[in-house]
């Protein structure tokens, strides 16, 4: 007789849906629940909303379980428990393979991403699907060789522009609507182990149907730096690359896969807030911005991203040590 003992059946039932069910010789019950687990895992990657639903399933197996162990009294399916046992084992390789977590170290992606989120990372789609204009990606940064994340702007050919913080892609300004001219939030301070207050004007930015929220520098806070983030700077006539950073001299970017791109005057002596130089995203790679463009260290600085170093697509937030945040910053990610 299979042991009824209701710990056995919570650990098979979260672990490895439909085994237990399996086990009392109920194979196609098993079957169903392997089955559930499997396909609720996966939809993860569609949506981070499904990461409840995959939850729920399995806590109400554990509970189908404790039922069914409790009332068997045949002999163990060895077959049936098998069927099941592999398809959780595919669900847990399916998530692996498809899924990717990552935790927000800093406010470069505020007001989308703060401090202490954590994200899941849709890796598969990336097989059938190149990274498009308005999604947030997680890559290997080509110079440095870090883990960072920031929001696709331009894909390959397209152009790039920033004066007196708008943006134009293609030579087209995107849509900026003003929120709150005088927005505040808290970033954090590493050096010092402190949080601190910055003054910010928030907008709501659309670029090709993606829709969020930026931050730039208040237009009556701006100081010495009125358009700080603006690109391509017009006293540096070279493309952004790694081997022109100033961040990296360690010789990391001798390593680099970075394709190079080009900067195209268009308007020479135009004012400094009119379109005049653009960049060219070159083949097989995306230019990234962070959300937060006055503090956020992106494409602008060390150049594109090539495609190979996208480790995945930001598709949800399922927790946060953010300390405003907590369980309420839970979906998915504009």
């Amino acid at each position: 007789m299979v042991s009824g003992s209701a710990i056995a059946a919570v650990v098979l039932g979260l672990l490895f849906p439909g085994v237990a069910q399996g086990l009392a010789a109920q194979r196609l019950r098993g079957i169903a629940w392997g089955v559930g687990a499997l396909a609720t895992t996966l939809l993860i990657v569609v949506s981070v909303w499904f990461l409840p639903v995959t939850l729920v399933v399995r806590i109400a197996c554990t509970v189908d379980a404790v039922r069914v162990l409790r009332r068997h009294k045949g002999a163990e399916d060895l077959l049936s428990a098998g069927i099941a046992l592999v398809l959780g084992v595919a669900a847990v390789t399916g998530a692996q393979a498809s899924l990717e977590a990552f935790k927000i170290p800093s406010s470069s992606m505020y007001p989308t991403l703060v401090i202490g989120d954590h994200l899941y990372i849709d890796k598969l789609s990336l097989h059938w699907r190149a990274p498009e204009r308005g999604e947030v990606i997680v890559f290997d940064q080509p110079c440095a060789h870090r883990t960072y994340i920031k929001r696709v702007i331009a894909v390959a050919t397209d152009t790039i522009e920033v004066r007196c913080s708008v943006l134009y892609v293609n030579g087209k300004a995107a849509t900026a609507t003003l929120v709150d001219g005088k927005a505040t939030y808290e970033d954090y301070d590493e050096s010092r182990n402190e949080w601190f207050s910055r003054e910010v004007a928030r907008y709501h930015e659309v670029l090709r149907g993606h829709a969020y929220d930026t931050f730039r520098t208040r237009e009556d806070n701006q100081g010495d730096f009125p358009h700080r983030g603006d690109f391509p700077q017009l006293d540096s006539p070279l493309a952004p690359s790694c081997a022109q950073s100033d961040y990296f001299r360690d010789g990391a970017q001798s390593k680099s896969n970075q394709p190079k791109g080009q900067i195209v005057v268009t308007k020479p002596g135009a004012t400094e807030c009119e379109p005049q130089a653009h960049f060219v995203v070159p083949a097989g790679s995306v230019f990234v911005m962070g959300d937060n463009r006055h503090n956020a260290n992106d494409s602008r600085y060390w150049g594109v991203v090539p495609l190979d170093n996208v480790i995945g697509r930001a598709i949800g937030i399922y927790m946060s040590d953010d300390r405003a945040g907590g369980w309420g910053r839970f979906g998915a990610i504009k």
